[in-house]
């Protein structure tokens, strides 16, 4: 059933410069990162197997500017059928203090997702591939039935 057509992305970087720079990149990151999360949910959900995705994160971002970092894992709180979409700040740091002793450590966090977090993931996703049943049919939508929280600003995503 599985295809190289689809895709599943677990993560996002935005860089940006000027004032509120890093929000901004922040909110870009925190919304596709929430689609990505939300497509494995509802991967998940079509196979009756959502409850392994709860508070499990599914995603990282990284923003940063000039002289800031910000790393954040996104991950979904299921209820039944209620998906709230959260991140969890996981590092901020200026990688220019003490003489740049911070520099690598996007990048060590970036090649750690990669090798070490992905592969597991990779077979969480290939197993509920395998599990859709041969005669299901897609319903393709153009439009999100996503709504943004406006009192917790970045953080939340209710479906």
């Amino acid at each position: 059933m599985g295809t190289w057509y689809m895709y599943f992305p677990f993560f996002s970087s935005e860089v940006k410069c000027g004032a509120a720079a890093l929000d901004v990149a922040d909110r870009q990151n925190a919304h596709s990162m929430t689609l990505a999360v939300r497509g494995v949910v509802e991967l998940f959900r079509l196979v009756t197997r959502e409850k392994e995705l709860h508070r499990q994160i599914l995603a990282f971002s990284i923003s940063y500017d000039h002289r800031s970092v910000r790393i954040y894992g996104h991950y979904p709180v299921i209820e039944d059928k209620k998906t709230t979409f959260y991140r969890h700040p996981i590092r901020t740091f200026d990688f220019t203090e003490l003489d740049g002793k911070e520099k690598w450590t996007a990048y060590k966090f970036t090649k750690s997702v990669y090798d070490i977090w992905m592969p597991a993931h990779f077979k969480r996703l290939c197993s509920a591939i395998d599990a859709i049943p041969p005669d299901i049919h897609f319903n393709l939508s153009e439009e999100s039935d996503l709504q943004f929280s406006t009192s917790s600003g970045l953080s939340i995503v209710i479906i």
